[in-house]
């Protein structure tokens, strides 16, 4: 087969940078305290575009940088995949607006198609996966994916649920040829993926395309103006969009109904799929843990403890700090093995993958965990500060997104 590299991962950030301290300052009616938002969910702050950026915007930036850092001609570029929720249109393809952007500052792809993938929040890493296939079919040879959100204009600013998001782009370059260490000191190689969807329209949906209007900063303006309140149906009004349960544009999710999907199914089924197409588990292991746990339950549970251990480091969809420790325990994957940015970006969805990879690949990352309680609100375990390294030639990777549809998705890849 084919070989496939990542040669290269890019990211843009708005350089708003919004604290919880700032955005619940500004909107008290969301009635929660900036502390309770850190300790429930492990974000402090988040990037917020300008009124007038756009996804593709950001994704151009995310883009540009990864061609420079990969040192490849950008006019072989087969494929431009963009993952986005955000479309600033329904079409053209915002990828092929990300193709002309690129063009525009002297990196033309006159050869490339260009086209849009959905699949919320594991957009990004459903991209790579299916530019890799593109590329070990014969397909292509040299593709670019980019995964872009401002996820901040597809939010009910009279929700708590806008606390989770934040805008951001991320980008990576595929190819079929590894290029010189002298050029790029560590790629990754993709060894093996999983992708799977369980229809469901209801836990994340979201009806229309984007309101320009929706932003924090001028709903804070008007508010202010208006005597510090907002009302739904004042938002709404404003934005002149349908009342709620009439068919309202903005991004919904059942949040615990999400919760509960991930924890019991993602870190049970893909995760040794993944891990075997790797050749991190054994046949007889992967018989072990599909076939026999009826069978022989401790033998599996004994296995399954120690599988975490051969993954070096754990890149998962930043949603929420307490699923993703969750997941890490569930997968005996150790805190410091798992690169997370959300403390600092929050949730910028289809790009937050790349956007943590791109971290742990320039130079590694550090967050607080979130403290554990019982039942009664006594606490179990405390908050503690983990520190990252990054990643190292030799190092297995694995990398895990989710989101609307329900869709997950895993790529393995070992850093060369």
């Amino acid at each position: 087969m084919v070989p496939t590299y990542i040669t290269a991962v890019g990211a843009a950030l708005p350089p708003k940078v919004m604290s919880n301290e700032e955005l619940l300052g500004g909107m008290p009616w969301l009635d929660v305290s900036p502390e309770w938002v850190a300790e429930h969910t492990g974000i402090r702050r988040r990037h917020v575009v300008s009124p007038d950026q756009h996804a593709t915007d950001l994704g151009v930036q995310a883009a540009m940088q990864a061609l420079q850092r990969a040192h490849c001609d950008a006019a072989a570029t087969d494929i431009v995949i963009l993952a986005t929720n955000t479309p600033q249109f329904v079409y053209p393809a915002g990828a092929s607006m990300v193709q002309q952007g690129l063009a525009n500052l002297g990196k033309p792809m006159p050869r490339a198609t260009a086209l849009d993938l959905q699949q919320g929040c594991a957009g990004f890493v459903a991209g790579i996966i299916l530019a890799t296939a593109m590329i070990q079919s014969g397909a292509c040879h040299q593709a670019l994916v980019v995964g872009a959100d401002v996820a901040t204009r597809m939010v009910d600013w009279t929700d708590r649920s806008c606390l989770l998001l934040g805008d951001g782009a991320t980008a990576c370059v595929l190819s079929d040829r590894r290029p010189p260490a002298s050029e790029v000191p560590t790629c990754l190689e993709i060894l093996g993926s999983f992708m799977q969807s369980t229809p469901d329209r209801e836990s994340i949906f979201q009806r229309g395309v984007l309101d320009p209007r929706n932003h924090p900063t001028q709903h804070m303006e008007h508010a202010a103006r208006q005597g510090g309140t907002m009302t739904r149906e004042g938002l709404y009004a404003r934005l002149n969009t349908p009342t709620p349960g009439a068919g309202d544009y903005h991004f919904h999710m059942d949040g615990r109904k999400v919760y509960r999907f991930v924890r019991r199914t993602v870190p049970g089924s893909g995760f040794f799929e993944v891990l075997h197409k790797a050749g991190l588990v054994a046949p007889d292991e992967l018989a072990v843990l599909q076939n026999r746990i009826g069978e022989a339950p401790s033998e599996a549970a004994e296995l399954r403890a120690t599988i975490g251990n051969r993954i070096d480091r754990f890149v998962p969809h930043g949603a929420n700090m307490v699923l993703d420790q969750e997941l890490a325990d569930q997968m005996h994957i150790p805190y410091e093995r798992m690169a997370l940015s959300l403390q600092d970006h929050g949730n910028t969805s289809a790009a937050s993958v790349g956007i943590a990879l791109e971290r742990i690949l320039g130079g590694g990352t550090r967050y607080e965990t979130i403290a554990k309680r019982d039942s009664d609100g006594n606490l179990c375990k405390p908050s503690r500060e983990v520190v990252v390294d990054p990643i190292a030639p030799g190092h297995n990777v694995l990398l895990l997104s989710f989101g609307a549809g329900t869709s997950w998705n895993y790529i393995a890849a070992r850093a060369v």
